[in-house]
């Protein structure tokens, strides 16, 4: 393969949509990226915008390709990685059931979670699909969509993730991978098939679940209504692709026994790769497909992380926001030597980041934040440290599950936008008393798209060999 071929890798994150361009040892040669708007149309809805999210997508692909001077025939291989937990119905003609897709961090399911776990459903899901109930779930969207809005819903014929709308856009070819199947509680995790007894089970049509790939596998190639838009050459190979949380932690290198994986993102991934799909009896922890063969990832998802300092920065950071904009730093900079120059502890202030209820290791849609223990003493400063100590301390509360099921811990590997920080990760680093690596390149969902793309080309022989020759680690904390 020609060592100039070139890997496009686009991440869709809830907020945030980035288009990267790779080289085949992982470096990054250009970069484009763009917000997303989320609606909260009502308390507890959280939705995406189909027309935005698709018009975003094509631009960042096109200003990527255009602002850093690459030619799209340069491209060899595009490949999609994107939030999960998100539902996007089609009709027979392909067009949208609904103009905005229901996303991850939408709780109107809460009722219909109380309803299954009465009945012991919670229990026969996680048994065939490695799921324990949680308001994300597409499981519970569409039998939410199903009761609440009948009439859009028995239009649709086409059931997709939020990679795999997008990845259709732009080759109008249907599939999943096997990590989005995986994670919408209807697959069965061991045969890696969709489960005709969950499907039967929940009245829910058979026929709108695509097929199920791997992720490395041939997903299309790019259309010429799609070329003109995003300014890729007609008929580049595009990839099926995979899911961002555990692409995340094959971007970051988080792939060997006793490598856990951290994502630092809006919310938290802690995820440890595994050659079975080890179900936890209390149900604890989740198990999804990991992006390797025969391989499964035993995961912990808490629902707010750098979401919870980025609330503390809007509603208390007006200070902070002022002071970057004159000195040209970021406000999470300014943040992190304030909360440096706290002590341990906050000097008494805890903090639960549960503001937008909690799902791992255990499930509460109704939880809520809460500082506590301060008095007149404490500063801002303390407040800031507070929330990066709470967050830590809720993740140990995840990683010990890990631990009391008997896995040892050698490292981790952190990714997501709280690598980032020159302080959060010595935080992880003491609570969780693990020795933290920051990988060379932060977008690891980009890389790890990148990875597939070069492991299609047969650059690399397979997904080991690609991680080995693109994943660099650039810093480490004790």
């Amino acid at each position: 393969m020609d060592e100039d071929c070139l890997l496009l890798g686009i991440d869709v994150g809830t907020t945030l949509i980035k288009s990267i361009v790779f080289n085949i040892k992982g470096e990054i040669l250009g970069s484009y990226s763009l917000e997303l708007p989320v609606e909260r149309p009502r308390p507890g809805y959280v939705e995406q915008d189909l027309s935005k999210l698709e018009n975003a997508f094509y631009i960042t692909i096109r200003s990527c390709l255009t602002a850093n001077n690459i030619p799209p025939e340069k491209i060899c291989v595009v490949s999609i990685t994107a939030h999960q937990h998100g539902t996007f119905l089609l009709d027979k003609n392909g067009k949208p059931v609904l103009d905005r897709a229901i996303i991850w961090p939408d709780i109107r399911t809460q009722d219909i979670l109380m309803e299954f776990c009465e009945k012991n459903l919670d229990k026969i899901i996680y048994k065939i699909s490695g799921w324990r109930l949680i308001t994300s779930l597409q499981l519970l969207h569409l039998i939410w969509l199903k009761r609440f809005k009948p009439a859009e819903t028995s239009k649709a014929k086409y059931f997709l993730s939020c990679k795999d709308y997008l990845r259709y856009k732009l080759t109008d070819k249907l599939c999943t991978d096997v990590t989005d199947a995986s994670y919408t509680g209807i697959m069965d995790i061991r045969k890696r098939i969709w489960s005709r007894e969950l499907i039967e089970e929940l009245g829910i049509s058979y026929e709108i679940f695509p097929e199920i790939k791997d992720p490395w596998e041939d997903g299309g190639f790019v259309t010429e209504i799609a070329s003109r838009r995003a300014g890729l050459k007609t008929g580049t190979p595009v990839v099926v692709g995979a899911g961002d949380g555990p692409l995340t932690v094959l971007g970051s290198g988080a792939v060997k026994p006793g490598q856990l994986g951290i994502i630092i993102g809006t919310a938290g991934v802690y995820g440890l790769v595994s050659n079975r799909p080890d179900l936890d009896p209390e149900m604890r922890h989740h198990v999804c497909c990991f992006p390797r063969p025969n391989s499964w990832l035993l995961l912990c998802l808490q629902m707010n992380t750098a979401s919870a300092l980025k609330w503390f920065k809007d509603v208390f950071g007006y200070e902070e926001v002022l002071q970057s904009e004159k000195e040209g730093l970021s406000p999470y900079k300014l943040m992190d030597m304030k909360a440096s120059s706290s002590s341990v502890g906050a000097k008494g202030i805890m903090f639960h980041p549960f503001l937008q209820g909690e799902r791992s290791p255990f499930t509460k849609p109704t939880a809520r934040g809460i500082f506590f223990g301060f008095g007149t003493w404490n500063t801002k400063s303390d407040f800031i440290r507070a929330v990066l100590e709470g967050v830590g301390l809720s993740a140990r509360d995840n990683i010990e599950v890990f631990r009391e099921r008997g896995y040892s811990l050698t490292e981790a590997i952190m990714a997501g936008g709280g690598a980032k920080s020159e302080f959060w990760p010595r935080v992880f680093a003491d609570i969780l008393n693990l020795e933290i690596k920051i990988p060379k390149v932060e977008e690891c969902g980009a890389l790890g798209s990148a990875i597939l793309g070069s492991v299609y080309l047969r650059i690399y022989k397979d997904i080991d060999e690609a991680c080995d020759s693109m994943i660099k680690f650039e810093k480490c904390y004790h």
